[in-house]
């Protein structure tokens, strides 16, 4: 089951929602032992996107920071021992003080060199972390069911992956960057002070870290939750700005520009609000905080002062102790910061871990009986580091189908959100190698859907062969060997024209292959006239060239691939009668030459004049079959489709 974006984030601020309407203690206990847990898995999950290398960096890091916190306490206690046994001395001299200066200096050029060094280190590791969960992020996208898409905005699953991304990494920063530096310095901190002030005194100067953190704690408890809300808000602001971005031409033209404007205004003002909401609550929360220190300060620095008046401490352990005390105050005022942004970052790093484990589509799931190795059934459906390779060792066991005839069995499809209101119902069709098979009838008749299920990319009920094969036991790696899906709108990407048409290709491919290849796609004389020719920049989506460019782009590819079954779903609509008539020449040569079997979908009618055999659909089956020329004279949805009755 499925779940939009917004339902996805609904979850999981769910424990948010509850607690904040109060119930039950029970509850309560129960969310934070499943947060406890939750938390355990993060980390474990994402020790596992690092190599063992990487790994063994953790211990040289604690080894840093153990070394270092020990280095910062050097300074109060040189200053201490300055004041004490040098600057007491009547008859200082200069070199006399500076072999204390010189260690001073040493000491803390030496701390901040380990700290450059566990810096790198930290990054290092962080940014391996984040190549590797990119990459698994992707995997897991590119192989996820279609119905994900069909239920998220695309902005939504970009910016969610991006920030979820993020946040994994941040946690790595965090805790090796922020907290952990600071709990061991203030840990060396504390032992200083316990060493040079007497017990009762140095507990008393350390009461500042349970006020300080009960402070903390509470402006956790009284903003918890905000930054996940501000964060949820601003990608659903995101799904609409890349949904408004996609339908520019239209909104320009319907002059609707200044409504999505103010839409987008009052939604940004809704997000202000929120916002300085929260910041008014941290700047009252950091005004206690404040005057907490300033409380302790003043007590660690009068009670100091009084007992070394009375000879209980020396006035170089004054210092000490206020020193050591600021190491202790500096991290507390940065607790909260770095709880609240760790608290965030687990919730993004719990967002993608689940879209690593988005289920596989059924596609790329080997098929039991054809591939009894379950191991690698099990790395493909649970997505785990181990999936590509099991890809794509599954599809070198798995060759192409050496036939192309097609048959289709008892097929019947449903959209799995909407079960009971079926696209496809009992198709039964039989295509002989070689054929040239058209496919026609009225606008969400299934068309589009059959031969989505003859190419797998939509599980349907029933049987298809594909040479004899069953599909549900074909790789995809060896359906794209064999069947090649040229769509209504082609995809292209941002790279040249050269790279668009080798797209795909498992082979090096030399450039006369690919003009070859353009000429009989009627797109060469096109790209001689773009600057740079082959090596012309195609934008995003090819927003740079016409749609019949576009096109005519695709269908080069055809004749690079050669594929043994070709599937064209209105793939010449946007072309001119003449370029129409010259590709499906050159189609038909292709398909004698190499016996190729087509299927070609066309609300043009007279793209089907040449097939072998047209079959006629209608809500989901199919109702007429035969050759053009007998269905445009036998009354039915064909011959009203040529007379421009039907659409």
């Amino acid at each position: 089951m499925m779940f939009s974006s917004h339902e996805i984030y609904g979850k999981l601020y769910m424990n948010t929602r509850i607690i904040r309407e109060g119930n039950c203690v029970a509850e309560r206990k129960f969310l934070a032992m499943d947060n406890k847990n939750s938390n355990k898995r993060i980390w474990q999950k994402i020790f596992r996107l690092l190599p063992p290398r990487q790994k063994l960096r953790f211990l040289w890091i604690l080894a840093i920071l153990v070394f270092s916190a020990v280095l910062s306490q050097l300074t109060p206690l040189a200053v201490g021992y300055l004041t004490d046994h040098i600057l007491a001395d009547q008859s200082v001299t200069f070199p006399s003080v500076l072999p204390v200066l010189l260690m001073i200096l040493l000491v803390n050029v030496a701390n901040e060199i380990i700290k450059v060094a566990r810096r790198l280190i930290v990054e290092d590791t962080a940014t391996q972390a984040e190549k590797t969960a990119r990459q698994r992020a992707s995997a897991s996208l590119l192989t996820a069911p279609l119905s994900y898409f069909r239920n998220s905005m695309t902005g939504n699953i970009h910016g969610r992956l991006n920030r979820s991304l993020e946040g994994t990494v941040k946690l790595v920063k965090l805790l090796f960057m922020d907290f952990a530096p600071a709990v061991t310095t203030g840990l060396a901190a504390i032992v200083t002070i316990f060493l040079r002030l007497p017990v009762p005194v140095a507990c008393l100067v350390v009461l500042v870290i349970p006020v300080g953190t009960f402070l903390v704690f509470r402006q956790i408890s009284t903003q918890k939750g905000i930054r996940v809300e501000l964060m949820e808000t601003r990608a659903d602001m995101d799904g609409t700005m890349v949904e408004l971005l996609g339908g520019i031409e239209t909104i320009r033209t319907l002059d609707s520009a200044q409504t999505e404007e103010n839409r987008i205004l009052d939604r940004s003002e809704h997000l202000r609000e929120k916002e300085m909401r929260h910041h008014k609550a941290m700047a009252f929360y950091d005004c206690l905080k404040f005057i907490n220190e300033a409380v302790f300060s003043v007590l660690v620095i009068g009670i100091s002062v009084l007992l070394a008046s009375h000879g209980i401490i020396s006035i170089g352990t004054v210092l000490t102790a206020y020193l050591c005390f600021t190491q202790l105050t500096g991290p507390l005022r940065e607790l909260h910061r770095i709880l609240d942004e760790f608290s965030e970052c687990v919730v993004l790093a719990n967002d993608y871990f689940r879209l690593l484990e988005l289920p596989t589509d059924f596609s790329y799931l080997p098929d039991a009986a054809a591939d009894p190795d379950q191991t690698v059934v099990r790395n493909i459906s649970k997505g785990c580091p181990a999936k590509t390779e099991a890809l794509q060792n599954m599809s070198a066991r798995q060759p192409a189908p050496a036939a192309n005839d097609i048959r289709v069995r008892g097929v019947r499809f449903a959209y799995p959100e909407k079960p009971d209101q079926p696209i496809l119902n009992n198709i039964d069709l039989e295509i002989p190698a070689g054929a040239f098979m058209g496919i026609a009838g009225p606008s969400g008749c299934g068309k589009s859907t059959l031969i989505k299920v003859i190419d797998k990319l939509e599980q349907a009920e029933g049987e298809v062969l594909l040479g004899g094969r069953n599909l549900s036991s074909l790789s995809r790696s060896a359906l794209a060997e064999s069947v090649a899906l040229v769509p209504q709108t082609p995809f292209l990407v941002a790279d040249t024209i050269y790279n668009n048409i080798c797209y795909g290709m498992k082979r090096e491919v030399a450039l006369e292959e690919v003009k070859d290849a353009a000429r009989k796609a009627n797109i060469a004389a096109d790209i001689e006239q773009f600057p740079g020719g082959y090596e012309f920049p195609v934008a995003e989506s090819g927003a740079n060239l016409s749609g019949g460019q576009r096109q005519r782009i695709a269908l080069a590819r055809i004749f690079l691939r050669r594929p043994r079954i070709l599937i064209l779903d209105e793939a010449t609509s946007a072309l001119d009668n003449t370029s129409e008539k010259l590709i499906q020449s050159e189609i038909e040569k292709l398909k004698e030459k190499y016996g190729m079997t087509v299927l070609s979908i066309a609300h043009r009618l007279t793209t089907l004049k040449n097939c072998d055999e047209i079959i006629v659909m209608d809500k989901g089956q199919i109702v007429q079959k035969g050759k053009f020329d007998e269905l445009e004279a036998t009354p039915g949805i064909f011959r009203d489709m040529a007379l421009g009755l039907l659409k």
